[in-house]
């Protein structure tokens, strides 16, 4: 989470936009702003988001490695290396999250591993954008709109716009899913612990 600071910082500024603005937009004092963009204090995932759309940025840029594929950004980097993939943990989503896709203009979609892990529930909810998930491990209870479904490695899912839907890790082990998710609708779920839902 490092680098959420200065990449704010390096975002509002290419924007042109002012801490007072951009503090506006977000809901929050420019005074805090300030600091969450030195790195002195953390930045909640909704306040992040809406810098996002302030921005015009998607969450991923805040964690994406911003040397990688940027010599020539006409050419499109293809390969990502594991170490080149950014991993975040946050501890108001509780998912831990792995970014495999690389930032380029115009791409148009999210690639990431989610660990989900047990002890949390996340209620049914729906966004934007289409959504397909692999299950690489564990077992993953999935509520999709009023049914739900238990996942298993190898199994998969894939629904549009607007759909209700849950996942619970419901084995002994975290579930770890490949996720690929329309880039502008990506969002970071907050989940729920268990005896409190």
């Amino acid at each position: 989470m490092k680098q959420v600071g200065p990449r704010l910082r390096e975002l509002r500024l290419k924007r042109g936009l002012s801490l007072r603005e951009l503090s506006a937009a977000c809901g929050v004092s420019a005074s805090f702003l300030s600091q969450a963009e030195r790195g002195l204090c953390s930045i909640s995932i909704p306040t992040l988001e809406r810098a996002c759309k302030a921005l015009g940025a998607t969450l991923a840029t805040f964690f994406a490695d911003p040397g990688v594929g940027a010599a020539d950004p006409t050419i499109l980097p293809a390969v990502l290396r594991s170490e080149q993939q950014q991993g975040i943990n946050l501890s108001a989503a509780a998912i831990k999250y792995r970014f495999l896709s690389h930032e380029f203009p115009g791409r148009l979609f999210e690639v990431v591993i989610g660990e989900i892990p047990t002890g949390y529930v996340y209620p049914p909810a729906a966004h934007d954008g289409e959504e397909f998930g692999y299950v690489l491990s564990g077992e993953l209870r999935l509520t999709l709109a009023d049914e739900e479904h238990v996942l298993r490695p190898g199994d998969s899912y894939h629904f549009g716009p607007r759909t209700q839907h849950g996942y619970e890790a419901i084995g002994e082990e975290p579930v770890r899913l490949l996720w690929v998710q329309t880039l502008k609708d990506l969002k970071i779920r907050t989940g729920t612990p268990k005896e409190a839902s």
